[in-house]
């Protein structure tokens, strides 16, 4: 399982009282900023006052968000590292602090690090522990570790110590949990680096089953006989001119003594998508492994509630296709009969995600009708031009579920925005020969792709739509976070996981 090769980077261990006296090279020290004033800690700034004060008062360090100075020392550590994070801390600026952290050591070959905060941070301790922990290690993946065969870099760093003044209750658990997380999401992140040719949709079924008998979940593949008997007639078309032949493959995780299901998680799993028939640009189709990363993200959730053995029982689906223009390949002006009934006009071949992704979803709902259903798609371009690289598009009318998951995104950092579905929209998908278009022209592309999701749908209420075009992999630099590389960023398993950990199962972080 290619997940054995994305297990915890670092060891961690907390310790309760003074940031001073402990083995390591460096000392780092999380700095909130007052009146433009950077306010370092007390006994920090007692034992090295005359070197920071230069620091200061040459105006070398204010402490902004992001702000890094790093400076030798005389005595007890070899390096001082003061992370400054702005007027108005926030856990997005300890993440983006402790990404900047281990990145600048990284590169500086250190080893053990000791990490200090005090009271003068006005955040929870606790989930800055936490936070602090993922961001290390989503800063520290590095998918040419896996795939470079000269010129690796040599992995010096070893520990972090975090410390601060307090106890912390349940720090160990939090340690922990925080470590699995950040596991799962490194693992959703190479899924999806990893290239089409090895991961294609055989290649997702072996590393599905890998994960099944790793963690003791129940997986289920239909190929493509299987489909055809089923009437996934969606899967198949859009498979049908790739090399490798498409499968739906879902995943089982129970996590409760019961026969009901909490949530259930659509993941699109686009191998490698040319656009079909309709064939993207060369300068488009560059990226388009990462058309797979909502399955990736699916893949990451379900590892990570397998691994913190969240009482929740959670089924996955994972539509896993090429769209690719191959002579056996479904054309524009097509129809297609899905697996819930109803027929589809093939608008535009480059629209393919949301016509694999209604067969999964119409089947997760009807054979296990899950409480909550989530899908996450790197759906349309619409919505990157809508909002650019730090928002998913939400879609739901369910507006309890709208708010959790917006707040559970500002305190991740993988933030979202609610999106409209009014019944305007569905006109855009009307046809003369089907019951629906699969695309609904340029206006509003994102809002017709999630309207034509849910047409799929028996009960809306319960469902959200996740586009995560813009947010799913780094692309020009964006999005621009010190805890992420040039590769799939992961985003989705964070989410869920502490929306279910926080909002479903009403559990404090």
């Amino acid at each position: 399982m290619i997940g054995d090769l994305v297990m915890a980077r670092l060891s961690y261990m907390f310790r309760q009282g003074t940031p001073l006296g402990l083995e390591a090279d460096t000392l780092a020290v999380l700095v909130p900023q007052s009146d433009g004033k950077p306010v370092v800690p007390d006994i920090v700034m007692e034992s090295y006052r005359d070197i920071i004060d230069k620091i200061i008062s040459q105006g070398d360090f204010k402490a902004d968000e992001g702000e890094i100075r790093i400076t030798y020392l005389p005595k007890d550590y070899a390096r001082l590292v003061l992370a400054g994070l702005g007027e108005k801390p926030s856990l997005e600026s300890i993440r983006i602090a402790c990404g900047k952290i281990v990145r600048e050591l990284e590169n500086l070959k250190a080893r053990d690090i000791v990490l200090y905060y005090d009271k003068s941070l006005d955040l929870d301790p606790g989930e800055v522990l936490g936070q602090c922990i993922e961001a290390a290690e989503m800063a520290l993946y590095d998918p040419g570790e896996v795939f470079k065969a000269r010129e690796r870099k040599e992995k010096t760093l070893k520990s972090i110590t975090i410390v601060f003044p307090d106890e912390i209750s349940g720090a160990d658990e939090i340690i922990k949990k925080s470590t699995l997380i950040a596991d799962a999401v490194n693992y959703a992140r190479l899924v999806a680096d990893t290239p089409s040719t090895q991961m294609s949709p055989e290649g997702i079924e072996k590393e599905a089953r890998k994960l099944a008998e790793a963690y003791g979940l129940g997986i289920k593949v239909f190929h493509v006989e299987d489909l055809k008997r089923m009437g996934m007639n969606g899967i198949l078309a859009v498979g049908s001119g790739g090399g490798v032949p498409p499968r739906l493959i879902i995943l089982e995780y129970k996590g409760r003594e019961a026969d009901e299901w909490d949530i259930g998680i659509v993941g699109k799993t686009v191998t490698f998508d040319a656009g079909g028939l309709d064939l993207k640009p060369p300068q488009s189709m560059e990226r388009m492994k990462y058309d797979k990363c909502g399955g990736a993200a699916a893949l990451g959730i379900i590892k990570a509630a397998a691994s913190l053995r969240l009482p929740v029982n959670i089924v996955v689906a994972l539509p896993a296709v090429e769209n690719l223009p191959g002579p056996k390949a479904y054309k524009p002006r097509d129809i297609i009969k899905m697996y819930n009934g109803l027929t589809v006009e093939v608008g535009n071949t480059d629209a393919e995600g949301r016509i694999i992704m209604a067969d999964a979803l119409s089947y997760l709902e009807k054979t296990y009708r899950p409480a909550k259903i989530f899908d996450f798609a790197t759906l349309t371009g619409a919505i990157v031009i809508a909002l650019g690289k730090y928002a998913a598009g939400l879609f739901t009318k369910d507006d309890e579920l709208a708010k959790d998951l917006y707040e559970i995104g500002l305190k991740t950092g993988e933030k979202l925005w609610r999106m409209p579905l009014w019944k305007e929209y569905y006109d855009q998908l009307k046809s003369s020969i089907a019951d629906t278009n699969n695309i609904g022209g340029r206006p509003a592309g994102a809002i017709t792709a999630a309207a034509f999701l849910s047409k799929f749908l028996e009960d809306q209420s319960r469902w959200a739509h996740i586009d995560i075009a813009g947010v799913a992999y780094i692309e020009n630099g964006m999005p621009k976070k010190p805890y992420y590389r040039d590769s799939a960023t992961g985003y989705g398993v964070r989410l869920l996981i502490h929306y279910i950990i926080e909002k479903f199962l009403g559990k404090k972080q």
